[in-house]
């Protein structure tokens, strides 16, 4: 995969341990393996903050396998209160199997770019049904637990360290780009989905799926009730009253009309943003719930106009 550089897309001098713009004179280092071609961090961590952890977790990846490593990441990440982490531990585990359910149904190939991969499950789960498979994360500390997952499946997927909203990509690179619970973490929602078009090439297709922020549920990431529902001002300032054990979260979900808005301000030529099936294999007791939600309420005309607007998940599949 040839890079450009994120913030001028002028080309790049390469060598082991480095990538530097011809053009801006920008350099981005190789860390772990993996490319950092960040403009700027994640919310939750300061790029150098997190290189640091990366280079952690590679150092105990050497004794441990990827579910071990997960475990290990929040047993070193107090402000992931361990209640929430039982949750995320268990979703982490489970990425592949949910992944192959979510793309089943979908025409992939060629070559595939997952944005926000996190620990690469659907990077594994599509890997079969495309020629190359390519996932993005603001968190470097995350994509070094996702070599050890891409390691021990045999994947040959690559993984690079960037944000969605300036990604290191040629234009008309990618002939299918998928963003599993992306979308509400992103600082500029906008720019992201400009950056996802400009690396489609014409007629390709992209996937979004996020939590509904209008549905009567609590939040799915911190278990809270009303979250969504909240002036988006108000929601953080929220979650920081209930969970004063958490670190400062940034919720951003939003609705069905605002995300179809959203997709065609960016220039998609079709989008259809729907309530979306909910997957959730590690959550046995639910088994029975979610199958007559996928099997029936989504197959009824006035239960998925009712769905689109308070369901839990959403999809949006917008052309380019």
């Amino acid at each position: 995969m040839d890079f450009v550089c994120p913030a001028c897309r002028g080309g790049l001098h390469t060598s082991t341990a480095l990538y530097t713009c011809a053009k801006c004179d920008r350099r981005y280092p190789v860390v772990c393996g993996i490319p950092d071609f960040r403009l700027f961090g994640d919310p939750y961590i300061g790029i150098e903050e997190d290189r640091i952890k990366a280079q952690h977790l590679a150092q105990a990846a050497l004794s441990r396998d990827f579910a071990a490593l997960v475990a290990y990441y929040y047993s070193i990440t107090p402000e992931d209160p361990a209640d929430l982490a039982v949750n995320w531990i268990a979703h982490a585990l489970a990425e592949v199997d949910i992944a192959r359910e979510l793309l089943s149904d979908l025409p992939i190939r060629g070559t595939l770019l997952d944005l926000g991969c996190s620990t690469g499950g659907l990077l594994i789960a599509a890997e079969p049904r495309v020629d190359h498979a390519v996932g993005i994360d603001v968190a470097l500390r995350w994509l070094v637990i996702g070599s050890v997952r891409l390691r021990e499946a045999g994947s040959a997927a690559q993984l690079v360290c960037a944000n969605t909203e300036a990604l290191p990509f040629a234009s008309e690179r990618f002939d299918f780009i998928t963003a599993t619970d992306l979308m509400e973490h992103l600082r500029d929602l906008p720019a992201g989905l400009e950056e996802t078009r400009r690396v489609l090439r014409p007629g390709a297709d992209t996937l979004w799926t996020t939590n509904n922020r209008f549905a009567p549920l609590p939040d799915p990431q911190v278990h809270l009730w009303g979250v969504g529902l909240l002036p988006r001002s108000w929601q953080s300032r929220y979650v920081a009253f209930r969970r004063g054990d958490l670190h400062h979260y940034h919720p951003k979900m939003r609705g069905a009309v605002e995300i179809e808005r959203l997709f065609r301000h960016a220039g998609f030529r079709s989008v259809a943003v729907r309530a979306a099936s909910l997957i959730a294999p590690h959550r046995a007791g639910l088994k029975g719930i979610l199958t007559i939600y996928n099997a029936m309420l989504l197959r009824v005309p006035l239960a998925t106009g009712l769905l689109r607007i308070i369901g839990p998940r959403l999809s949006a599949l917008a052309r380019r």
